[in-house]
């Protein structure tokens, strides 16, 4: 890298990133997919949907991006994105330091690997937080009507929107790599674990995966007991009508035999 010092960037571009047919030559990373630029910097894509940017100027990074183009899939028009500060110092342990900034030994791949990870992560968390929070804005009304004993107005079709995006959430959270899992570069470079145990406790990562769960838990059992009230409603009614059809049918036989 350019110097002791250069910035990583990070940024959710999208639901997910296509990467299959995008292998190189030169990428030092399948998982995620990794080089390095003739500048000096280096670019690491996650599946998840994140890109991360080591040591590289804004014009790059948007060249980087538009060259991905349709392999964004649902491109986030408000992109979440984080940056850190990368200090090097090769008589130093790998530490992060209270100022934010990252200090490792060298600016060898596996440790920029891990830095990138934690930040892929990161900004991917950041993204599911963003759309729990709406969620649960939507589903804040609906839980007050539960519990004054009655359905929430308005029409099934919202109701069933607001389930779905509950589901698509927690699909989201299921395909991605959980946070308790090692990344790929730890298994042939198990001395770096520590590393990487600092970088999930200074960005939260645990913590914040499981507060996501907890909420998703919380929308996936309200959304349940919505389905379950409506199909006991629809239950009813069918029910009314037949008891009706039932009453017409014999109204008109008492009719026939002894009125008419």
């Amino acid at each position: 890298m350019a110097g002791d010092n250069f910035s990583i960037r990070a940024l959710q571009l999208g639901d997910r990133i296509d990467l299959k047919g995008l292998e190189r030559e030169d990428a030092f990373s399948k998982n995620p997919l990794a080089f390095r630029l003739s500048g000096g910097g280096m670019v690491a894509l996650f599946k998840s949907g994140a890109a991360v940017f080591v040591d590289m100027s804004p014009v790059e990074e948007d060249e980087i991006i538009r060259s991905l183009g349709a392999r964004v899939v649902e491109p986030l028009a408000e992109r979440e994105g984080e940056t850190a500060q990368v200090v090097v110092k090769p008589t130093e342990e790998d530490i992060t330091s209270p100022t934010g900034a990252i200090q490792i030994r060298a600016a060898d791949p596996e440790r920029l690997l891990l830095v990138a990870e934690a930040m892929a992560v990161s900004v991917a968390l950041a993204h599911d937080e963003r759309r729990i929070a709406r969620a649960f804005e939507r589903m804040e009304p609906v839980a007050t009507s539960l519990a004054r004993n009655r359905l929430p107005p308005g029409p099934k079709s919202a109701l069933l929107g607001q389930i779905g995006e509950a589901l698509h959430i927690q699909q989201r959270l299921a395909d991605r790599v959980g946070v308790d899992e090692k990344p790929d570069v730890l298994w042939d470079h198990p001395a770096l674990e520590r590393f990487w145990a600092k970088l999930v406790d200074e960005y939260d990562l645990a913590q914040r995966a499981r507060a996501i769960e907890r909420k998703l838990v919380i929308i996936r059992e309200t959304a349940d007991m919505i389905t379950d009230l409506i199909s006991t409603r629809t239950s009813h009614r069918l029910e009314l009508y037949i008891i009706a059809l039932i009453a017409l049918e014999i109204a008109l036989g008492v009719y026939d035999r002894f009125i008419k």
